[in-house]
């Protein structure tokens, strides 16, 4: 069985187009794709893999804090304002 689905929005029956579009909160483009994907459920890791995972991502959180420590303040925010509602943009 597929685990993954990539369609173009044109092609995707009227009942499906609407649920994406429902779940991402706009309407799609004839052109876009769109992918689902189904992944099996696992358990969190524990003990030592757990300690280990969080390592790295301790570890990658502090990179990011080394790469972002000169900008100027309000920049991030106005940077993260301007994603959301390029992906998200407010309804009128």
């Amino acid at each position: 069985m597929e685990n993954i689905s990539i369609n173009l929005a044109r092609d995707l029956p009227a009942s499906a187009r609407s649920a994406v579009e429902n779940l991402l909160g706009r309407s799609l483009r004839d052109d876009e794709e769109v992918s689902v994907m189904a992944l099996d459920p696992h358990p969190a890791p524990s003990g030592e893999a757990r300690w280990a995972s969080a390592d790295r991502l301790r570890s990658a959180l502090d990179q990011l804090a080394l790469k972002a420590q000169n900008v100027a303040n309000g920049e991030v925010d106005e940077a993260v304002d301007e994603a959301m509602n390029h992906i998200r943009p407010r309804r009128t």
